[in-house]
């Protein structure tokens, strides 16, 4: 299924194959996606093993926008441990988080580039529910900061 917005950029059916393994079946830690080389399309740039750690997919975000210069859109598994209510000890949450990285640097015509196309990603990866993180720096993507707002959005 190929979704086409405003902007003319199409997602590469790649994109839904690898988050479906991220979301459903958590093959991965990661993925990174990018608009390719023409503008047309957003593919799948980086996918981190089951196991890699918050820090590795920061470095690789870190490598992947080349000092600002470029955009990304990621899916991140995100492990919180929680205490619910009348239960005895805490559990633990694998919980996707979708993010949408511009740094400031980055062209106007990038960042705007991206603003136009995410919604073609987010349908065709059906988003709605998933917690979502527009970041303008690294700083915005602390994997603290980021589980204490996936714990507020929790029930318990």
């Amino acid at each position: 299924m190929n979704v086409l917005f405003a902007s003319g950029v199409k997602v590469d059916s790649s994109c839904k194959t690898a988050f479906d393994d991220l979301f459903n079946k958590h093959k991965h830690s990661y993925i990174i996606f990018k608009i390719g080389k023409n503008d047309t399309a957003i593919e799948v740039e980086k996918i981190g093993d089951k196991n890699a750690p918050y820090s590795e997919f920061l470095e690789e975000i870190k490598k992947a926008v080349e000092g600002g210069k470029e955009c990304r859109y990621a899916a991140v598994d995100v492990e919180v441990t929680v205490q619910r209510q009348g239960a005895e000890g805490a559990s633990k949450l694998s919980k996707v988080v979708f993010i949408q990285y511009c740094p400031d640097e980055s062209p106007v015509r990038k960042r705007m580039l991206y603003a136009s196309s995410v919604r073609a990603l987010k349908a065709t990866l059906g988003l709605e529910s998933l917690m979502q993180v527009q970041a303008s720096d690294l700083s915005d993507l602390d994997e603290k900061a980021i589980k204490s707002d996936l714990m507020s959005h929790q029930r318990t």
